[in-house]
């Protein structure tokens, strides 16, 4: 059987290279000459029970960059909790990550591709093929309808000196749905972003301030400034019902909604495709098996909730919120029960049901 792959990110990457050591007939292309060029986050969680069960996630610790240790938190610039002593979560090397996910698989880099129906696959020189399968990996410009996005704005800064470089450092605020954060990738470079429910000019403004109170940030050279969109509705189940093409990762919205947590969850999507287009199965059946899969209901509800809430409101969400919930929103492993301890809380309830009123 040939397929075609279009999209080399982490979702594309880990189908293609499943289905090639399967025996597959495959090509992945990639439009760009090399890989991990979208920006973004390289923020991967410390490995689940499922990931350590999964093969292909071994790759991730090959291509740590940086192991976080702690973490602290903020709200309203207050810190709220501040945690040490606990392995959370890597930065990887992200374009080395994606070439030991393609491995050798036949990667047509630099070659952008665009499927045409019927199992067409055209190239911008005008060459075209026909595969017996094609999956739409190429995140959010591919996808054929418009999901509900967020646009994320990020800095690299090299400084002499990062303060705590085994702590990334979240910031919260009450009068917006999202987040700002700092992480680390050495003790010499880190990245600074926010991402969230509010115009580039808010975003801007909320993160030069943060970036002004740290003075080996604001003293640091900035290296590089990016910004991407990135999806933030959850799934969605018409394109994971879709055979023709088959869509995995952000292309079909699989993106934890209330973090923008992406590499993992486009694995996930991946490894799901690849067990149905190997066994006979329904896609959609195998994504539904997947735990990570099953927490994206919760978190996305979640965001929907918090927007209808008036900053006051959000804000004692956030503090009465115990930090161990915090942590697992923050690590995209909360579950419905999680939610429902949180809203159970009094005070929390209380807050909420005066909105209300």
């Amino acid at each position: 059987m040939k397929i075609a792959v279009i999209g080399a990110g982490p979702a594309g990457a880990t189908v293609a290279r499943i289905l090639h050591d399967k025996g597959y007939t495959v090509t992945l292309y990639e439009a760009q000459k090399s890989f991990a060029v979208k920006p973004c986050g390289w923020a991967f969680p410390v490995l689940d029970r499922d990931e350590k069960r999964e093969p292909i996630f071994d790759l991730v610790k090959e291509a740590v960059l940086w192991e976080y240790t702690g973490y602290k938190m903020y709200l309203d610039n207050q810190l709220v909790y501040h945690s040490s002593n606990r392995l959370l979560g890597y930065i990887l090397d992200k374009p080395k990550f994606i070439e030991a996910l393609a491995g050798d698989t036949p990667t047509r880099m630099g070659v952008k591709a665009t499927y045409r129906g019927n199992g067409i696959v055209v190239t911008g020189s005008g060459d075209s093929e026909r595969f017996d399968r094609v999956i739409i990996a190429g995140g959010f410009p591919m996808q054929p309808r418009n999901l509900e996005k967020i646009l994320a704005l990020q800095y690299w800064v090299r400084t002499s000196r990062v303060e705590e470089p085994d702590f990334p450092e979240l910031y919260f605020y009450s009068d917006m749905i999202g987040y700002a954060w700092i992480f680390p990738e050495n003790e010499k470079t880190l990245r600074v972003g926010i991402g969230g429910y509010a115009s580039r000019d808010k975003l801007l403004a909320l993160l030069h301030e943060l970036m002004k109170s740290k003075k080996y940030i604001a003293d640091g050279e900035k290296t590089k400034f990016e910004g991407a969109y990135v999806t933030v509705s959850g799934i969605d189940w018409d394109l994971a019902s879709s055979t023709d093409p088959y869509y995995v990762g952000e292309s079909m919205g699989a993106v934890m909604p209330a973090t923008g947590e992406g590499i993992r969850l486009g694995m996930w999507t991946a490894i799901a495709l690849a067990r149905s287009i190997v066994n006979g199965t329904s896609y959609v059946d195998e994504l539904k098996k997947i735990r990570v899969i099953r927490f994206m209901r919760p978190h996305r509800l979640m965001v929907e909730k918090l927007l209808k809430m008036s900053p006051e409101t959000r804000k004692q969400f956030l503090m009465k919120t115990p930090e161990e919930s915090l942590l697992r929103i923050s690590l995209g492993r909360a579950t419905v029960s999680d939610f429902l301890k949180i809203a159970s809380r009094p005070e929390i309830l209380k807050a909420i049901i005066s909105d209300l009123l």
